[in-house]
């Protein structure tokens, strides 16, 4: 977590933290997100150290962007958690790569990491809505 904090040069929050270590590299039965739009996401996995690193660095270098992923979607998407400052600092985004245009890319899903996790369905959960 040093080497990302480094990166960006901003501590990252303890409760994400706490969270990475339990869960990096790891998926749950909970998977499926519901935004303010009704867009269901799905969760494929936490991302591993490695990857956090190497996706950290790729997207301040390429994109200015204080962008920390820690999960893929199905697609191969990443949820990010936002350092950036302003009114999206700790906000959740998905990184749709290049499959949009460079001013939709990143697209905000969540107010904060706690209304994220805790807003995660299982697929019977989500067949219910």
């Amino acid at each position: 977590m040093r080497h990302i904090e480094s990166i960006i040069n901003e501590n990252l929050p303890e409760y994400f933290k706490d969270f990475l270590k339990l869960n990096g590299g790891l998926s749950h039965y909970e998977r499926y997100f519901v935004d303010h739009n009704e867009t269901v996401w799905e969760v494929k996995n936490y991302l591993n150290y490695a990857d956090l690193f190497k996706l950290t660095e790729e997207f301040l270098q390429n994109y200015h962007r204080k962008l920390v992923p820690f999960a893929l979607d199905m697609g191969g998407w990443h949820f990010c958690l936002c350092l950036d400052e302003g009114p999206d600092y700790e906000t959740i985004l998905i990184n749709r790569w290049t499959d949009y245009l460079p001013e939709e890319q990143f697209l905000k899903i969540a107010d904060n990491f706690e209304d994220f996790i805790n807003g995660l369905k299982t697929e019977e959960e989500i067949n219910l809505l």
